[in-house]
């Protein structure tokens, strides 16, 4: 995978032998490094590229761009859907040219953003079926009372993920079907017994994603101990304490995995539904009658070890957004402080059980990083970070709450309820993932 320095310089050769094959061009001094990495910009000479050139942020005129094309609806069009911004003749429909004051027609990109990914047809049938087997995987694990329930939320959680891969494989070869078909060694697509084409497995669609860095070993081999537990499901494993702690750490980061893909691949703002799992002090343990296969400790056993031996290759690293599992702990404790809580509490009468938690526990859960840490995370993140103008502008544009709501920083008050007065700014880890768009990671 070539790096972000090494993609800039790709691109800047290729506008340099666009300059020579086109020489009525000049060079553009707003085309900045960032524009360049942008994954809008065209990689390699052409007229796309020269037309780019032509119109960032600049006023090309018709005559100009014919020199070029005699369809510039064509690389406007194009462009636009590599997320490059058209000024536009302020008329409904809009159309991305105007008059200048000289009465010439032009056209000018007045900047870029990332393109919204459209949901439409197969891809969006797909990802509604995974995230309801996700919600049904949920429902089923927080149940108050169901004697298979880490079998069962493995099952539905891999059909999950399964469904969302496909729906995102599919989506990146504009939603063509036998982009997740299986095909045979002679290019005929493989048809099961009912005469339906077969469509390819989990571990082929993981292996195309992890090609395109879309999901890294952390996240795979979460999926494949997800898989692990369900096809273990089939030996009738029985219950036990050590075995459900496991599927809740693995499970618990497989959600977690699962909403940061959606997120990332689609945009789909998954809020209004609870993705947690209740955590087991509050289950009341259940013994189930033992019909399994004789030996089933040493079953279960074996299938810990396997979980033990390969997370012993992976270091942890808490900037990664995919985990590998993640442990839960729930505890009561008794505190003296007073101050700003929100309260929950269940039943009358004095002797009831209060449970406070504070808003600085919730702010600094999410919002772990002070401006000062944040920079240090940086410092030992990139090999070309430099905190100047470039960077203070990402940084501006991330905290833009009008844009990103509150999903890399939070602004806390000293006056909370007035939101007057001192202030200060907490960031989430997930600012990292953007960043790392901006600048090269030091590889370790």
């Amino acid at each position: 995978m070539t790096t972000i320095t090494e993609r800039i310089e790709e691109r800047k050769e290729a506008i340099k032998t666009c300059l020579k094959q086109y020489s009525y061009l000049k060079e553009n001094p707003a085309l900045i490094d960032e524009v360049i990495a942008f994954e809008g910009c065209p990689r390699k000479p052409c007229k796309k590229l020269a037309f780019l050139i032509l119109t960032y942020k600049r006023e090309a005129t018709v005559q100009e761009l014919k020199t070029i094309s005699d369809q510039p609806a064509g690389m406007v069009r194009s462009l636009r859907k590599d997320g490059f911004l058209f000024q536009d003749n302020g008329k409904k429909p809009p159309g991305y040219y105007y008059t200048n004051a000289t009465g010439e027609t032009c056209r000018r990109i007045v900047g870029y953003q990332f393109p919204e990914v459209k949901l439409s047809g197969r891809v969006r049938a797909i990802l509604e079926k995974s995230v309801a087997a996700c919600i049904s995987a949920i429902e089923v694990y927080n149940k108050p009372d169901f004697r298979y329930r880490e079998e069962t939320f493995s099952i539905l959680l891999v059909n999950a993920w399964e469904l969302l891969l496909k729906a995102e494989v599919l989506s990146l070869d504009n939603n063509k079907i036998r982009s997740i078909q299986e095909v045979n060694k002679n290019g005929f697509v493989v048809l099961n017994h009912s005469g339906n084409p077969r469509t390819i497995d989990i571990h082929k669609a993981i292996d195309r994603l992890v090609a395109k860095k879309l999901i890294d070993d952390h996240c795979r081999q979460n999926i494949e101990f997800l898989i692990e537990i369900r096809d273990n499901a089939v030996h009738y494993i029985n219950k036990s304490s050590q075995f459900s702690k496991r599927v809740q750490e693995i499970g618990t980061a497989g959600l977690k995995n699962y909403i940061t893909a959606v997120t990332e691949w689609f945009d789909v703002d998954l809020t209004q539904y609870n993705f947690f799992l209740m955590p087991m002090s509050f289950f009341h343990p259940t013994e189930a009658d033992s019909f399994s296969v004789r030996g089933h400790d040493k079953e279960i056993q074996r299938l810990l070890d396997y979980f033990r031996r390969e997370e012993d290759n992976f270091l942890p690293d808490e900037d990664n957004p995919y985990s590998l599992a993640l442990e839960i702990k729930t505890s009561f404790v008794k505190s003296s402080a007073h101050g700003s809580a929100l309260k929950m509490q269940y039943g009358n009468g004095e002797d009831i059980l209060t449970v406070k938690v504070s808003e600085e526990d919730v702010i600094r859960a999410k919002y772990p990083l002070t401006y000062k840490a944040l920079i240090g995370k940086i410092r030992n993140r990139y090999s070309d970070f430099k905190q100047d103008g470039r960077f203070y502008g990402i940084k501006r544009d991330l905290e833009d709450s009008s844009q990103h709501g509150q999903r890399y920083c939070k602004v806390r008050y000293l006056d909370s309820e007035s939101k007057r007065g001192p202030s200060k700014i907490f960031y989430s880890t997930e600012i990292l993932k953007e960043l790392d768009r901006h600048y090269t990671r030091i590889k370790k």
